[in-house]
């Protein structure tokens, strides 16, 4: 009998303590639920994102077809000292360097990895931003948003005459008004050694609301000035319209003209774009179409379909399957 009860008793104990245990660990567990504590940033905080392109596609004209397949490995590193700041740079590697497709998300920097972009963002008070660095493209540090089309998929770009200045150093300061007004004055260089030869004077006066806006641009060196204006659109369901023209007046008094004009819609996982406009100096004309399909949070598919100018008789047809990983 002693033993039956010293069992009894040795069993009621156990299941006493496990009882306040569990009603321990799930009362700790509702506290972390609630603590909002660990979602404050330390300053000086980074992150680092990649992002992974692999390219498999094909092109045929009336001389012949080709595939060709390509890769672009790109680090995105942000620091910031402060809600106010931050230092961006930009690390890839890709080789592209003979692909005729000429994807924006193609990368020609080799397979070793190089830093594309190096700058530093700040606040100067409430109305002004600044940005300098040793290595910047001509639209960092742009106030005004030009488009709502993502020219970085295929090869169609609205802006390439009026920020086109090379990877080189920059200084840059931007306002911003009420109501979405903006306005930009970027001094950039095309070369580390600057130069009347290097220098280009980018400014911009811009407007950024939500469904409407647009930019007024110019570029001005010593071996072109460009001048562009863009506008897009974008009401209910329907989908968003981006527009762009640009003029180039080059040294030998040649005169350039880029225009774009693009759709893009968003319905659940997927994005769709499609979009004509001059794809080169010559003034040739390209039709692209592209989607932008999100298998996991992760993994993203791209398909691009083209069809590009060559001349009055001939026409190239291209296509690719895009895959983009994200980590």
């Amino acid at each position: 009998m002693k033993k039956k009860y010293r069992l009894f008793f040795i069993l009621l104990l156990q299941s006493f303590y496990l009882n306040i245990y569990c009603e321990t660990i799930k009362s700790k567990k509702n506290i972390n639920l609630v603590d909002n504590n660990s979602e404050k940033k330390v300053f000086p905080f980074t992150s680092i994102k990649g992002n992974l392109f692999f390219t498999f596609g094909g092109l045929k004209n009336n001389k012949n077809e080709s595939i060709h397949t390509t890769y672009e490995n790109k680090f995105k590193i942000k620091t910031s000292f402060n809600k106010n700041d931050n230092i961006l740079t930009i690390i890839e590697s890709g080789n592209a360097f003979e692909s005729p497709l000429n994807f924006d998300l193609q990368s020609k920097k080799g397979n070793n990895l190089k830093i594309s972009t190096l700058l530093y963002q700040f606040k100067i008070n409430d109305n002004y931003k600044g940005v300098i660095g040793p290595m910047m493209f001509g639209y960092n540090g742009l106030a005004g948003k030009s488009s709502l089309y993502n020219e970085r998929i295929a090869i169609l770009d609205g802006s390439k005459f009026t920020t086109s200045s090379g990877i080189g150093p920059g200084l840059g300061i931007s306002r911003l008004f009420k109501k979405g007004l903006n306005t930009s004055l970027k001094i950039s260089s095309d070369n580390t050694i600057i130069r009347n030869e290097t220098i280009h004077l980018i400014s911009q006066i811009g407007l950024s609301r939500k469904n409407w806006g647009g930019t007024i641009t110019s570029n001005l060196n010593n071996k072109f000035n460009a001048y562009g204006i863009a506008t897009y659109f974008v009401k209910g369901n329907f989908p968003s319209i981006s527009t762009s023209l640009e003029i180039k007046n080059e040294q030998k008094l040649k005169t350039s003209y880029n225009w774009i004009f693009a759709l893009q819609k968003k319905y659940k996982n997927k994005n769709f774009g499609l979009a004509f406009g001059t794809y080169n100096n010559k003034e040739k004309i390209a039709y692209e179409g592209w989607s932008e399909i999100e298998i996991t949070d992760t993994l993203k598919i791209i398909p691009v379909f083209f069809v590009r100018e060559t001349n009055k008789n001939n026409s190239e047809l291209g296509f690719a399957i895009n895959s983009k990983m994200i980590y």
